[in-house]
């Protein structure tokens, strides 16, 4: 069953990508067509309960106040001969999924439905946004969304859902968008000089590093090629939040600087070179903005001291990783194609490593005690990425998370390289 609800705006226009966009769309396009498992952006709201029982029609039309607030909900991606654009539509309409569910079991349901919305890969030209709702006894109780990461990554999803809360709370938004995409478009394409200082930067450091952190095959690799497994730690947590105070750094800082430290004791490099993935949020015009932003830094590290000692001295260099990863793709990877063949060894470092999490916690909520596990995850064929660590909440505490192709880091050194990861912050917290 489905609802079909319209939307609206004075706003609309043809641009290209912004560079964020771009980056995400030719990932997208390198892993190829089955790429839903890593490039869809899924939400789950639970309708709030203040102000009583909310029709499907109810939450159906506050979603379409959502759409026509942000222009990028609204952006159809399509590829012409100069490459990926986007059409940001004034009007269409959204069909939504109806799902009826018994009461006990709403949460399950639209566990369910935002998987299977966020399931299959967005095509092109698709309209960007895919919805479902969860009823029980006429009333929706449950929100699933499922967004292209070409149009909003993970902080932008938190946004739409933020204002969708809202409209449902308090029946508007005082507040527009701090800004929409197709100014992105006009802003970046007007001041070029930011693009450049930021590949000056890439350069300069590349030209330290001896090669890819992973550039070479070692085996032939499992099936799937690309493994998964996820560290749940609370003995993780407590250290790298103690590492963190004792510092005056964020506990990202501390976990980017600890894999740092033991990828380059794992491959011998003296010059680590690693990518935080950077959501480029840091003023007032793109802290609210729904669109990708997401763009990855370049951090690199050679040998040093103790844990401790190193997050202190290496802290600049985390920060200008930061402050230097806003930039035209297309020129970074003309710069980075220029020097890998006047070096003769592939540069690109394809060794991310990036926050899923919400945000710092500096209460320290969660599980405070338990012992560590270690879970495979499905592995996959594909990926745009040989090497990804990712931070998240899970299961009540830290989350580490390695994706690796292990035909160059086999299943057996991921999972020693977590353990490692964790008894190399515990004993730098807690000497």
């Amino acid at each position: 069953m489905r609802l079909s609800v319209d939307f609206a705006s004075d706003r609309s226009g043809t641009a290209e990508l912004a560079w964020g966009q771009r980056d995400i769309w030719r990932a997208i396009h390198e892993v190829g067509p089955d790429n839903s498992h890593y490039f869809n952006v899924p939400r789950l709201l639970a309708v709030p309960r203040a102000g009583g029982p909310r029709s499907p029609g109810a939450v159906a039309a506050a979603l379409a106040e959502v759409v026509g607030r942000h222009d990028a909900l609204r952006s159809l991606v399509r590829l012409g001969e100069a490459g990926p654009y986007q059409e940001v539509a004034a009007a269409g309409t959204l069909s939504i999924e109806l799902v009826e569910a018994a009461r006990g079991d709403a949460g399950d349901a639209g566990a369910e439905l935002v998987a299977r919305l966020a399931g299959r890969s967005f095509g092109e030209g698709e309209q960007p946004l895919r919805a479902g709702l969860v009823v029980c006894d006429g009333a929706a109780t449950h929100v699933a969304l499922a967004i292209s990461h070409v149009v909003a990554d993970w902080r932008a999803a938190d946004v739409v859902v933020r204002d969708l809360r809202m409209l449902l709370l308090r029946g508007a938004i005082a507040r527009p968008p701090s800004s929409q995409v197709l100014n992105l478009v006009r802003e970046e394409k007007a001041a070029p000089a930011r693009s450049d200082r930021s590949i000056a930067h890439w350069e300069a450091l590349l030209r330290t590093v001896p090669s890819a952190v992973f550039p070479t095959a070692v085996g032939s690799g499992s099936t799937p090629r690309f493994a998964r497994v996820v560290l749940s730690s609370p003995r993780l947590d407590r250290a790298a939040r103690e590492l963190a105070r004792r510092t005056r750094v964020s506990t990202a800082t501390v976990l980017l600087v600890a894999v740092a430290m033991l990828l380059r004791e794992l491959t011998g490099h003296e010059v680590c070179a690693i990518s935080p993935i950077v959501h480029n949020r840091f003023d007032n015009r793109t802290r609210d903005l729904v669109t990708s932003l997401n763009q990855l830094g370049l951090f690199t590290l050679g040998k040093g001291g103790t844990l401790a000692e190193t997050l202190v001295s290496a802290y600049p260099a985390v920060l200008a990783s930061y402050r230097r990863a806003r930039f035209d793709s297309l020129a970074l990877h003309a710069m980075i194609d220029r020097v890998s063949a006047d070096r003769g060894v592939p540069m690109f470092p394809s060794c991310c490593f990036n926050d899923l999490r919400p945000g710092e916690d500096p209460g320290g909520a969660g599980r405070a005690d338990g012992e560590s596990t270690l879970e495979w995850m499905p592995g996959v064929e594909r990926r745009s990425c040989a090497f990804c660590v990712d931070l998240m909440r899970w299961k009540g505490t830290l989350g580490v998370g390695l994706s690796a192709d292990t035909t160059r880091l086999p299943e057996g050194e991921m999972a020693a390289l977590l353990h490692r990861l964790e008894r190399f912050v515990t004993g730098a917290a807690h000497p």
